[in-house]
């Protein structure tokens, strides 16, 4: 087990992420995720996640991360095909009538190219590609182009099959919960994109964070970056990374800001001398959490 875990992981590691981390320590250099989830207990996407983690935090090296299958030539079927295939294949009638069923509204030749491609070139099973569909309809993204997009970036990261699919799913539901509350928390102007929606979940749910919490890490926030955007949500995501690892979980234990030393005109003049948050901004930046044991 590497040091670096222990001396500096083991306060933001969840249970979870420090037995797949044991789990690849003893299989290394070979990574399966089935595998790993069978033994830990967990979903194949909550494992690859975990493992992501550890490379996040420099602890595995980027390249132990798995590599994404081929994806499969990009070349769609032409219409001959489409209808040469759907005549012999009872099945893709199957999946083109069903398909159509869950989009509300009849698919053009080119949709149905596209469910070829998914289905015979990529070899997506029926049941996923009704599944991706279905999740495009309740997001209001009922279209074939949004779901050969998901169906492709999940087959990328090995999300193919039923139990990988509904995990993946109830993921990235709880992202869009969490991102919902935050945008009405802290009254966002746009909604929150993907990679502010995985920080929402884990604030939220991995960190448990309290809605005054939250609040109390955007007005820091706000006294560098006023206006709320991506630069905003990842400044404050360290501040609760900080508070996560040090145990600050009510208002209370929230530290002081340091007074600024001022040079000049500043370190005579009361007007100018106030106390700021700029050394608080250099030791988050800097910050490396040290973490003290536990006593008995």
């Amino acid at each position: 087990m590497p040091n670096a875990v222990a001396d500096n992981c083991l306060s933001l590691a969840s249970n979870e992420q420090l037995r797949v981390l044991m789990w690849f320590s003893r299989h290394q250099p070979q990574w399966d995720a089935a595998a790993c989830a069978a033994q830990v207990g967990i979903s194949a996407d909550e494992c690859e996640r975990c493992l992501q983690f550890w490379v996040d935090k420099g602890v595995l090296a980027a390249d132990t991360a798995p590599v994404p299958k081929a994806r499969p030539t990009a070349v769609k079927p032409l219409l001959k095909e489409v209808v040469e295939f759907q005549k012999a294949h009872p099945a893709f009638s199957t999946l083109v009538e069903q398909a159509s069923a869950r989009l509300g509204k009849a698919i053009t030749h080119g949709d149905t190219a596209t469910l070829l491609y998914l289905y015979n070139t990529v070899g997506l099973p029926m049941q996923v590609i009704l599944t991706e569909i279905a999740y495009a309809v309740s997001i209001g993204k009922g279209n074939m182009h949004y779901v050969e997009k998901i169906a492709l970036d999940w087959y990328d990261k090995d999300i193919a099959t039923i139990p990988t699919v509904d995990e993946h799913i109830r993921y990235l539901d709880a992202c869009r919960l969490a991102a919902e509350k935050i945008e009405k928390l802290l009254d966002a102007p746009r909604p929150l994109g993907a990679t502010q929606q995985q920080m929402a979940e884990k604030w939220l749910q991995q960190w448990q964070f309290s809605d005054e919490m939250l609040l109390k890490a955007a007005d820091i926030t706000r006294d560098k970056i006023e206006k709320i955007g991506a630069p905003f949500y990842s400044y404050m995501d360290k501040i609760l990374e900080r508070w996560f690892a040090e145990g600050i979980d009510r208002p209370d234990k929230i530290p002081a800001p340091k007074p600024v030393k001022k040079k000049g005109a500043a370190a005579t003049n009361p007007e100018v001398s106030s106390l700021h948050l700029e050394d608080f901004e250099k030791d988050l930046l800097r910050y490396r959490p040290k973490f003290k044991k536990a006593e008995k």
